[in-house]
């Protein structure tokens, strides 16, 4: 799905690492409400940063899959396809306003599917794009989380939004990184809708938490941390992008768990018509009665399965059995949830005060958790007790008549 030379290589349609499922999922119309007519949706950026040099781009597909910008004026400009890879992508940047201004007004006036509104401080952003393979759609290259992008050392950051016929659906999201705030505001339909940023101070206070993490066990939390060339936090990166590895640093709580799980059941609600499922280990594997496991059997996951939750057994299957009960597992490693008290009932059995007690767990996800509102932090986050209300950062409407997204300061 993601292919990477110096930096992230990916079709229009691709996340900085997120399954595809967290992007595209929700976006449908909510009960009651009629799919809009046409498209025309107002959409106001705005800057709160504190500074005056800021940029917003507006990046997706529209509705063949091509990808392209949208422009200051509303019109979706396609990408052409090109003759070489990485080749620089034209200037599609709106400049905003002076900190604290109005913002600027884009009438959308056609849909754009798999989108992002991006920001940047200070600098612009860098894009690229790739040839098309097969006749296809060119692929576009976008900033990624690396230190060889060209974008590392600057302060940008981004929302994502799927504009169709049925909805609009826009969410913050904290699974690949925390960055620069943002915060949504909407009307339509569905009525007053917002979104609330990431709190005043709180990207240096995840910052600190994870180098204080470093500091105490040792793993490579800190390397987590980029900063700019005056030592400035520009962002925290998720686990699952961490350029140093965790090698075995899930070894001694998955021993502990597998050593439980062989006398005693494990019971994984796959919600909504799923069904439970009920397992034990034995010769080392997690084995669920009546569950086909599609050939990958529930052995120790590394912990780039674990942070990634989409590789060995872990694997995203989609939307089947096996799919929902890892997806459960992903989520109760991840918080280390499966040793406390109601673990062997997941996800029901343990409320979110249980999350992240044991010394080896998702600690940015503590972190992340601990300073922001609301946003996911893995990408199942969105995993809890059946009716726990959802903690993502999203608003969505059949019918919407605005948006406005602004950014806000940094740590």
């Amino acid at each position: 799905m993601v292919s990477r030379r110096s930096f992230m290589v990916a079709g229009a349609a691709a996340t900085l690492g997120a399954p595809a499922w967290l992007l595209t999922r929700p976006q449908r119309a909510t009960a009651g409400e009629s799919p809009a007519a046409a498209a025309s949706l107002p959409i106001t950026l705005r800057n709160t940063s504190g500074s005056g040099t800021v940029y917003a781009y507006i990046s997706g597909a529209d509705e063949s899959g091509w990808p392209g910008f949208v422009t200051a004026d509303g019109t979706f400009r396609r990408l052409p396809s090109p003759s070489s890879v990485l080749t620089p992508v034209a200037d599609h940047s709106i400049p905003l306003g002076p900190s604290g201004s109005s913002g600027v007004r884009v009438p959308l006036h056609q849909y754009v599917i798999s989108g992002r509104v991006w920001f940047s401080v200070g600098a612009k952003l860098q894009f690229f794009v790739n040839p098309a393979n097969g006749g296809g759609a060119p692929g576009m290259v976008q900033p990624a989380l690396t230190a060889s992008d060209p974008n590392w050392r600057t302060h940008w950051t981004f929302c994502e939004f799927t504009y169709n016929s049925a909805n609009l659906y826009a969410n913050i999201s904290y699974v690949d990184m925390v960055a620069l705030p943002v915060a949504m505001s909407s009307t339509g339909q569905a009525g007053p809708q917002s979104v609330p940023p990431l709190p005043a101070g709180a990207l240096g206070r995840i910052a600190e938490g994870l180098r204080a993490q470093h500091a105490a066990d040792g793993a490579p939390w800190d390397r987590l941390v980029a900063t700019d060339d005056a030592g400035r936090v520009v962002r925290v990166m998720a686990p699952a992008h961490s350029p140093a590895g965790f090698g075995d640093y899930w070894q001694p709580y998955l021993d502990e768990v597998w050593r439980r799980y062989e006398t005693t059941g494990l019971t994984v609600n796959g919600q909504g018509s799923v069904g439970k499922y009920t397992g034990r280990v034995s010769g080392g594997v997690l084995t669920f009665a009546g569950l086909n496991d599609n050939g990958v059997p529930f052995t120790k996951p590394s912990a780039v399965d674990i942070f990634g939750c989409a590789s060995g057994p872990l694997y995203n299957s989609g939307g089947d059995a096996r799919g929902a009960v890892a997806a459960r597992l992903a989520a109760a490693l991840n918080r280390s949830s499966l040793l406390v008290p109601g673990g062997d009932n997941q996800p029901d059995g343990v409320p979110a005060d249980r999350y992240y007690e044991h010394a080896i767990t998702n600690h940015y996800a503590r972190l992340v958790h601990e300073h922001a509102t609301i946003g996911y932090a893995f990408p199942y986050d969105d995993v809890g007790p059946t009716g726990a209300p959802a903690v993502d950062g999203h608003l969505q409407d059949g019918a919407p008549t605005s948006w406005t997204i602004e950014v806000g300061a940094g740590a």
